[in-house]
């Protein structure tokens, strides 16, 4: 029943005047609010410098009042012909877990989706690694007692790399560590700067192994007066990370964290399911994710902190950070 009710919802959808008018006017308010947002601003801000793609491009990030000016020119009538031209199941992965019959919701699947083709057929957009100017921004964002910063490094690096595995861990070792991590342990934990701050790696991924625009992230959310201090923290943290590596016990910790987290994740149907159709999608098996797990398990110090060097230049870091700069300045200066 399920699977029916879906195929119908995403098949012969309504789009009923009154909810799209409903819907349009919500995200109109929620863009408008993001103006004065710290974490809203500083994103856009740092979408926009790393955006190498053109106006009207699909990937292109537009300014926010592009964005407004896009919704509030938007009607009924192109919705129902964009899911006309675009959606169909010609090109498509379904994945299913749990107590089911496979046989009776194969039939099920191929009687409700087969011949549903699309009037443009997919076709995948390649995306690669650019280099990116350092730039470091402060956005004002008055009356806000928080301030966001973040900051990122493109870099070359697709999930089939011998390198990812390495740079996965050392991202855990830096601000990826759920309890323990570098950028927590100094800049929470050691000098009470940062209301929360952590790293992220993202590496690239495509059917035909060459797309390859990776990046490293870091975000930190603290005190306006405070994003100065937690700036050059994070900073020379990097640097330290960049020039030294980690360490054996750095290398044993992480590894040790980052394989009971996959093995726990595995025990949500939910995640078995999303890994399940991301390896039909990449012709892939679950003996790619069992190979990861050995990667991690093998991997040595010295092949981490190769990667490190090889990859890590925080001469290349751009920084956004947005708050109510002016408001701390004074009352720095107040007596």
């Amino acid at each position: 029943r399920a699977v029916a009710l879906a195929a119908r919802e995403i098949g012969e959808p309504a789009f009923p005047e009154a909810e799209f008018e409903q819907l349009k006017m919500q995200a109109v308010t929620g863009l408008e609010a993001s103006r004065s947002e710290p974490g809203s601003l500083a994103g856009l801000a740092l979408s926009r410098h790393f955006d190498p793609w053109p106006q009207g491009h699909p990937l292109h990030t537009d300014t926010l009042d592009g964005l407004l000016a896009g919704v509030r020119a938007v009607r009924r009538e192109d919705v129902v012909a964009f899911h006309r031209d675009f959606y169909g199941t010609a090109q498509g992965e379904i994945a299913i877990v749990g107590d089911f019959d496979p046989v009776a919701v194969r039939a099920q699947l191929e009687r409700l989706f087969a011949g549903w083709r699309s009037a443009h057929p997919y076709q995948p957009i390649a995306t690669s690694h650019a280099e990116v100017a350092p730039l470091r921004q402060r956005l004002p964002a008055p009356d806000k007692p928080n301030a966001v910063l973040l900051a990122r490094q493109n870099l070359a690096l697709r999930v089939t790399d011998p390198d990812y595995p390495a740079l996965v861990v050392a991202n855990h070792v830096l601000g990826g560590g759920a309890l323990k991590s570098r950028l927590g342990d100094r800049i929470r934990q050691a000098e009470g700067l940062s209301y929360g701050v952590q790293s992220s790696l993202q590496a690239d991924d495509s059917l035909a192994g060459t797309d390859d625009a990776g990046s490293l992230m870091v975000q930190a959310i603290a005190a306006p007066q405070n994003i100065a201090r937690v700036e050059a923290a994070m900073r020379e943290e990097l640097q330290r990370l960049a020039s030294d590596g980690i360490t054996a016990d750095e290398l044993r910790d992480a590894v040790s964290g980052l394989l009971t987290g996959r093995e726990q994740s595995r025990a949500s149907d939910d995640t078995v399911a999303g890994m399940l159709q991301d390896q039909l999608f990449f012709n892939r098996t679950m003996a790619f994710t069992a190979g990861l797990d050995a990667t991690y398990r093998a991997l040595t110090l010295e092949q981490v902190n190769a990667a490190i060097r090889r990859h890590l230049r925080p001469d290349q870091l751009s920084v956004f950070a947005a708050g109510d700069f002016a408001a701390a300045g004074a009352a720095a200066g107040s007596p």
